[in-house]
C-alpha cells in the first residue's frame, strides 16, 4: 500500500494486481517468473523493467520522479533513507514475527514465547518513532517522506487482531492523522478496500 500511496503522490497511474498470498497465488508458475522468491510487492513498468523489494521500489520511484519525499544527496538523504530502512527492515520484520506466530504456532506456551518479547519490541520501536516526532512534524522535518507513508501503513497492521496493545504515542498519532488526511492516502485506501483503524 505504501508504494500505491507514493505513486498517487507522484501523480502516476498504476494498474494494481492483487496477489492473494493467503491462497498461495505467490507460488504460481506465472508469478514466480517475475518474482522467483514468491514475494510481493513487485513493480513492472510498461517497458518490462521489473523492480523487486518494497524499499527498492520506493527509492527507485522517488528518484525517477525527482520527488521531495527523498532528498537527492547529503545528510538529508541519509536521514530519509535511515527512517525508510527503519520502517522496511526493522519495524516491518518485527510485525512479521507476530503474524508468523499467530498463523503457525498452535501451542499457546510456545506462541507466548514469541509474542511477549515481540510485543515489547514493537512498542519500544514505536516509542523511538514517537521521540523523533516530538522534534519534527514528520520523521525527517517539515516535508513528508516515504518513511512517514510506510510507517503509517504499518501502524494499521494487526489492529483488533493482535493479542496485545500497540502503543503508538501521541506524536505518532498526530503524524498518522496528517498522513491519512492526504488525498493520495485516502485514494489508496478506497481503491484497495482497506479500513484505516490506527489513530483514526
Amino acid at each position: 500500500m505504501a508504494i500505491h500511496v507514493v505513486l498517487n503522490e507522484l501523480g502516476q497511474k498504476v494498474e494494481l494486481e492483487n496477489v492473494r498470498v493467503a491462497e498461495g497465488q505467490q507460488r504460481s508458475a506465472e508469478f514466480l517468473k517475475i518474482s522467483p522468491r514468491g514475494q510481493v510487492p513487485i513493480l513492472v513498468e510498461e517497458d518490462g523493467n521489473v523492480v523487486r523489494e518494497g524499499g527498492a521500489i520506493l527509492i527507485y520511484l522517488l528518484d525517477k520522479h525527482n520527488s521531495l519525499m527523498l532528498p537527492k544527496s547529503g545528510k538529508e538523504r541519509a536521514k530519509a533513507l535511515e527512517w525508510l530502512m527503519f520502517a522496511n527492515a526493522t519495524l516491518h520484520p518485527t510485525y512479521s514475527r507476530v503474524f508468523f506466530a499467530l498463523r503457525n504456532i498452535s501451542d499457546q506456551a510456545a506462541k507466548d514465547m514469541v509474542l511477549n518479547p515481540t510485543a515489547q519490541q514493537i512498542n519500544k520501536l514505536w516509542a523511538e518513532v514517537d521521540t523523533q516526532l516530538a522534534k519534527t512534524k514528520f520523521l525527517c522535518g517539515e516535508q513528508i517522506s516515504a518513511a512517514d507513508i510506510l510507517i503509517t501503513v504499518i501502524a494499521n497492521w494487526g489492529i483488533g487482531m493482535f493479542p496485545f496493545e500497540i502503543k503508538l504515542g501521541k506524536n505518532v498519532e498526530r503524524m498518522i492523522k496528517e498522513v491519512i488526511s492526504r488525498q493520495a492516502f485516502k485514494a489508496a485506501l478506497q481503491r484497495e478496500g482497506v479500513e484505516y483503524k490506527a489513530a483514526a
